[in-house]
């Protein structure tokens, strides 16, 4: 229902603009359609605005699918090791070293299915986001093998398996891991309560 009111807004902004350029050809007063255009725009930012602020966010157990159409994908496991590689050729953390486990898996009945940019990031309590640390993913990589990316393309009724390495402050609290698909034009889309995984 959303999507069908960020892609309505859309269209009519789109439609008034066309307008506002016919005017401004053909040299006619633009009143009436820039107030309309405003209008538009405050409206949807105002209902962004309030799903943002009533958003929830609800935990859920390791190993709950998180779906966007048939794509869907859990954290099964969390580690939390001290250090990365081997002895002589230690990766010490910044802050502190998580690895999750990511699975993927297509649920659809006959197709395959990749996904649109999913993102798999971490939360704190002040709303900082954090994505993986290449410096960490190279190191686990060199010591467990080269992981799949989470954008790879599943076969009908396949699942896989990856890691990811993210390199947290010590000090952020609260910790949660979020599980999201989209272009950055989703960000526009208004915000719905989600499921997230707390980490211990």
């Amino acid at each position: 229902m959303t999507a069908l009111i960020f892609f309505g807004t859309i269209i009519a902004l789109l439609i008034y603009s066309a307008r506002l350029i016919i005017k401004i050809v053909k040299r006619k007063t633009l009143t009436s359609t820039l107030r309309t255009l405003i209008l538009i725009i405050v409206t949807y930012s105002g209902l962004w605005g309030i799903f943002y602020f009533i958003r929830i966010d609800k935990p859920v157990s390791l190993g709950t699918d998180i779906c966007f159409d048939d794509w869907c994908a859990t954290v099964t496991r969390i580690e939390k090791p001290i250090f990365l590689g081997i002895e002589n050729q230690k990766l010490n953390p910044q802050g502190q070293f998580i690895i999750l486990t990511i699975k993927m898996s297509n649920h659809a009945r006959g197709i395959a299915q990749k996904p649109s940019e999913p993102r798999v990031h971490i939360t704190d309590e002040k709303g900082n986001s954090y994505s993986f640390s290449v410096a960490g993913q190279k190191t686990l990589e060199k010591q467990i093998g080269e992981q799949i990316p989470v954008d790879e393309r599943l076969e009908l009724n396949q699942s896989l398996e990856t890691q990811l390495v993210f390199d947290i402050p010590k000090a952020a609290k609260n910790l949660k891991i979020l599980i999201e698909e989209g272009p950055f034009i989703t960000r526009f889309l208004f915000n719905e309560n989600r499921d997230i995984f707390l980490i211990p």
